[in-house]
């Protein structure tokens, strides 16, 4: 694996929380950073703060959900950088509130964004990394391990994300494709997620205590890009949901 100062980086979901922090950072260490996202005026803001400190980065509006949107994003990377090392997935969505209050549309989104955008991502950048080989890091949850109540679409998006990550990686030797596939399961993070998720409830959503910093999930993903680990589980209530799994791969960031 490159160090992180030679590799050309997607990180889709760049515009605000892990995904912007993740970018910034990939950046600040000689990365050169295609950063995607729906939002066009976060990501122009993340492209001038990169460039403020001497960083190279390019903005590629996009939506995970529409494949082809996502596919540009892997082909302007080796357009402009000549190739694609690692790709970062953050993009998520949510909504909150028992199963039978919400809309099935709103199913619908969550999880072509949080499942079927993940998968795209991985479609979309396998192509470039087949021959020089790269690095996958599909950003699950504590909850893909452990479904949570009034979170029934976003449950079942990320157990549904990490059946697909263990097959690919099963796939990916068999054929004999260098690329690695890192799974990372977060605990409740400090993002602006909660925020931005719909409430069925009545009440603003927050996350399950403990809530750690960004920095932790940023941490992990930089870590993934220049390691070939399988699962890292970030916050120490991600890590017990890992107990059962002890024989697997793993690593933590607490």
């Amino acid at each position: 694996m490159k160090p992180i100062s030679e590799q050309v980086v997607v990180v889709f979901g760049a515009s605000s929380g892990i995904g912007r922090l993740s970018a910034l950072q990939f950046a600040a260490r000689g990365a050169r950073v295609v950063v995607a996202a729906r939002s066009v005026e976060g990501l122009d803001t993340l492209v001038d703060e990169i460039a403020g400190t001497g960083g190279q980065a390019i903005a590629a509006v996009a939506d995970a959900a529409v494949f082809a949107e996502v596919q540009a994003v892997a082909e302007r990377a080796v357009t402009e950088f000549g190739g694609l090392d690692t790709w970062v997935h953050t993009a998520a969505v949510s909504v909150y509130g028992y199963s039978w209050d919400i809309p099935p549309e709103e199913f619908k989104r969550v999880i072509e964004v949080d499942l079927l955008g993940q998968i795209y991502g991985a479609l979309a950048a396998l192509p470039h990394m087949r021959e020089r080989g790269g690095t996958l890091i599909h950003i699950s949850s504590l909850i893909g391990r452990r479904a949570f109540p009034l979170q029934s679409s976003y449950s079942a998006a990320k157990q549904g994300l990490n059946g697909f990550t263990e097959a690919l990686r099963v796939e990916l030797r068999q054929a004999g494709i260098p690329v690695h596939v890192t799974t990372i399961m977060p605990a409740s993070i400090n993002t602006p997620f909660f925020n931005n998720a719909r409430s069925r409830m009545g009440v603003k959503p927050m996350g399950i205590p403990p809530v750690y910093a960004p920095q932790l999930a940023a941490d992990a993903i930089l870590y993934a890009a220049e390691h070939p680990v399988r699962d890292i589980f970030v916050g120490a209530r991600a890590k017990s949901s890992a107990c059962s799994s002890a024989s697997r791969r793993s690593y933590s960031m607490v």
